[in-house]
Protein backbone atom coordinates (compact mmCIF):
# COMPACT_ATOMS: atom_id res chain seq x y z
CA UNK A 1 0.00 0.00 0.00
CA UNK A 2 0.84 3.26 -0.94
CA UNK A 3 0.83 5.61 1.69
CA UNK A 4 0.90 10.09 1.25
CA UNK A 5 2.16 11.60 4.27
CA UNK A 6 1.28 15.29 4.68
CA UNK A 7 2.98 17.62 6.88
CA UNK A 8 2.69 21.46 7.37
CA UNK A 9 6.21 21.82 7.09
CA UNK A 10 7.23 22.51 3.59
CA UNK A 11 10.64 22.80 2.46
CA UNK A 12 11.91 25.73 0.15
CA UNK A 13 12.70 22.63 -2.86
CA UNK A 14 9.18 21.13 -2.50
CA UNK A 15 7.39 24.25 -2.96
CA UNK A 16 9.48 24.90 -5.94
CA UNK A 17 8.36 21.39 -7.18
CA UNK A 18 5.22 21.76 -6.35
CA UNK A 19 5.15 24.76 -7.67
CA UNK A 20 6.68 23.82 -11.25
CA UNK A 21 4.98 20.56 -11.34
CA UNK A 22 1.14 21.81 -10.98
CA UNK A 23 1.87 24.99 -12.60
CA UNK A 24 3.41 24.68 -15.68
CA UNK A 25 0.43 23.65 -17.24
CA UNK A 26 -0.78 27.37 -16.93
CA UNK A 27 2.27 28.67 -18.83
CA UNK A 28 0.71 30.74 -21.98
CA UNK A 29 2.84 32.89 -24.25
CA UNK A 30 0.22 35.05 -26.02
CA UNK A 31 -1.07 38.42 -25.88
CA UNK A 32 -4.45 37.29 -24.16
CA UNK A 33 -4.65 39.21 -20.68
CA UNK A 34 -3.05 36.76 -17.94
CA UNK A 35 -2.75 36.13 -14.15
CA UNK A 36 0.67 36.04 -12.99
CA UNK A 37 1.56 33.86 -9.67
CA UNK A 38 3.76 35.10 -6.84
CA UNK A 39 6.88 36.18 -8.40
CA UNK A 40 5.58 35.33 -11.94
CA UNK A 41 6.54 31.68 -11.85
CA UNK A 42 3.21 30.99 -14.08
CA UNK A 43 0.56 32.43 -15.97
CA UNK A 44 -3.17 31.64 -16.26
CA UNK A 45 -4.67 32.78 -19.22
CA UNK A 46 -8.47 34.78 -18.51
CA UNK A 47 -10.86 34.84 -21.49
CA UNK A 48 -13.52 36.90 -19.60
CA UNK A 49 -11.33 38.59 -16.61
CA UNK A 50 -8.98 41.45 -16.83
CA UNK A 51 -5.80 40.83 -14.69
CA UNK A 52 -6.97 42.61 -12.00
CA UNK A 53 -10.45 40.89 -11.88
CA UNK A 54 -8.30 37.32 -12.00
CA UNK A 55 -5.99 38.78 -9.48
CA UNK A 56 -8.73 39.70 -6.92
CA UNK A 57 -10.54 36.09 -7.76
CA UNK A 58 -7.77 34.01 -6.70
CA UNK A 59 -7.49 35.84 -3.54
CA UNK A 60 -11.20 35.33 -2.77
CA UNK A 61 -10.69 31.95 -3.66
CA UNK A 62 -7.91 31.36 -1.61
CA UNK A 63 -9.74 33.64 1.40
CA UNK A 64 -12.85 31.03 0.98
CA UNK A 65 -10.51 27.70 1.03
CA UNK A 66 -7.41 28.72 3.02
CA UNK A 67 -5.20 25.83 3.07
CA UNK A 68 -1.08 26.95 3.82
CA UNK A 69 0.89 25.60 1.11
CA UNK A 70 -1.55 24.72 -1.80
CA UNK A 71 -0.20 26.17 -4.31
CA UNK A 72 -1.83 29.80 -6.23
CA UNK A 73 -2.33 27.10 -9.36
CA UNK A 74 -4.61 25.32 -7.71
CA UNK A 75 -6.78 28.28 -6.91
CA UNK A 76 -6.08 29.20 -10.36
CA UNK A 77 -7.43 26.17 -11.92
CA UNK A 78 -10.15 26.60 -9.53
CA UNK A 79 -11.16 29.84 -11.20
CA UNK A 80 -10.64 28.83 -14.73
CA UNK A 81 -14.37 27.47 -15.04
CA UNK A 82 -15.61 30.07 -13.95
CA UNK A 83 -13.91 32.51 -16.58
CA UNK A 84 -15.06 30.31 -18.96
CA UNK A 85 -18.54 30.40 -18.00
CA UNK A 86 -18.05 34.25 -17.90
CA UNK A 87 -17.05 34.21 -21.39
CA UNK A 88 -20.36 32.69 -22.68
CA UNK A 89 -22.80 33.90 -20.08
CA UNK A 90 -22.64 38.15 -20.04
CA UNK A 91 -25.26 37.56 -16.64
CA UNK A 92 -21.90 35.88 -14.95
CA UNK A 93 -19.70 38.22 -16.00
CA UNK A 94 -21.64 40.93 -15.13
CA UNK A 95 -22.01 39.75 -11.62
CA UNK A 96 -19.00 38.33 -10.91
CA UNK A 97 -17.44 42.53 -12.23
CA UNK A 98 -20.09 44.06 -9.94
CA UNK A 99 -18.82 41.80 -7.40
CA UNK A 100 -15.24 42.66 -7.47
CA UNK A 101 -15.84 46.12 -7.91
CA UNK A 102 -18.07 46.26 -4.44
CA UNK A 103 -14.88 43.79 -2.85
CA UNK A 104 -12.40 46.71 -4.06
CA UNK A 105 -14.43 49.43 -2.79
CA UNK A 106 -15.51 48.17 0.32
CA UNK A 107 -11.70 47.29 0.74
CA UNK A 108 -10.38 50.56 -0.19
CA UNK A 109 -13.05 51.71 2.21
CA UNK A 110 -11.35 49.83 4.84
CA UNK A 111 -7.66 50.41 4.21
CA UNK A 112 -7.14 52.32 1.13
CA UNK A 113 -6.09 49.30 -1.09
CA UNK A 114 -8.36 46.94 -3.63
CA UNK A 115 -9.10 43.86 -2.40
CA UNK A 116 -6.21 42.10 -3.94
CA UNK A 117 -4.06 43.85 -2.87
CA UNK A 118 -5.07 43.98 1.09
CA UNK A 119 -2.53 42.44 2.66
CA UNK A 120 -4.22 41.85 5.92
CA UNK A 121 -6.23 38.46 5.75
CA UNK A 122 -8.31 39.71 9.17
CA UNK A 123 -9.66 42.49 6.79
CA UNK A 124 -10.39 40.56 3.72
CA UNK A 125 -12.45 37.57 4.99
CA UNK A 126 -14.53 40.82 7.50
CA UNK A 127 -15.63 41.77 3.83
CA UNK A 128 -16.42 38.32 2.70
CA UNK A 129 -18.51 37.77 5.79
CA UNK A 130 -20.07 41.22 5.31
CA UNK A 131 -21.80 39.60 1.69
CA UNK A 132 -21.97 35.91 2.13
CA UNK A 133 -25.33 35.80 1.11
CA UNK A 134 -24.96 37.90 -1.88
CA UNK A 135 -25.02 36.16 -5.43
CA UNK A 136 -21.64 37.18 -6.08
CA UNK A 137 -20.55 35.17 -3.32
CA UNK A 138 -22.46 32.45 -3.21
CA UNK A 139 -21.34 32.31 -7.22
CA UNK A 140 -17.68 32.29 -6.44
CA UNK A 141 -18.08 29.88 -3.73
CA UNK A 142 -20.88 27.36 -5.39
CA UNK A 143 -18.45 27.56 -8.55
CA UNK A 144 -14.63 27.14 -7.27
CA UNK A 145 -15.36 24.87 -4.07
CA UNK A 146 -15.52 21.73 -6.22
CA UNK A 147 -12.38 22.54 -8.93
CA UNK A 148 -10.47 23.41 -5.56
CA UNK A 149 -10.97 19.85 -3.81
CA UNK A 150 -11.47 17.73 -6.72
CA UNK A 151 -8.06 18.79 -8.49
CA UNK A 152 -5.50 15.70 -8.24
CA UNK A 153 -2.73 18.45 -7.81
CA UNK A 154 -4.05 19.16 -4.06
CA UNK A 155 -4.95 15.35 -3.03
CA UNK A 156 -1.58 15.12 -1.74
CA UNK A 157 -1.92 18.18 0.79
CA UNK A 158 -4.38 16.59 2.31
CA UNK A 159 -2.96 13.02 2.27
CA UNK A 160 -6.03 11.95 0.28
CA UNK A 161 -4.65 9.07 -2.01
CA UNK A 162 -7.29 9.16 -5.01
CA UNK A 163 -10.03 7.41 -6.07
CA UNK A 164 -10.37 3.45 -4.63
CA UNK A 165 -12.73 1.64 -6.19
CA UNK A 166 -10.21 0.06 -8.64
CA UNK A 167 -8.40 -1.01 -5.56
CA UNK A 168 -11.55 -2.74 -4.08
CA UNK A 169 -11.87 0.71 -1.80
CA UNK A 170 -10.63 1.83 1.44
CA UNK A 171 -12.10 -0.66 3.70
CA UNK A 172 -9.34 -3.10 3.79
CA UNK A 173 -6.75 -0.92 2.52
CA UNK A 174 -6.27 2.29 4.65
CA UNK A 175 -9.53 3.02 5.69
CA UNK A 176 -7.91 4.15 9.33
CA UNK A 177 -4.30 5.38 8.21
CA UNK A 178 -5.01 9.28 8.38
CA UNK A 179 -2.56 9.67 11.08
CA UNK A 180 -3.16 13.72 11.04
CA UNK A 181 -7.02 13.76 11.39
Amino acid sequence: MTRVESSTKLSRRGVLKAGVASGAMYIVLSGVPIVLGRGGAWAMELKAFSPAEGAALMRVTRDMFPHDGLPDAIYAAAIGPLDEEAAKTPATKSLVSAGIADLDARAMKAGGKTFAETAEENVRVGILKEIETSPFFQKIFGSTQTPVYNNRDAWPHFGFEGPSAQLGGYLHRGFNDLDWL
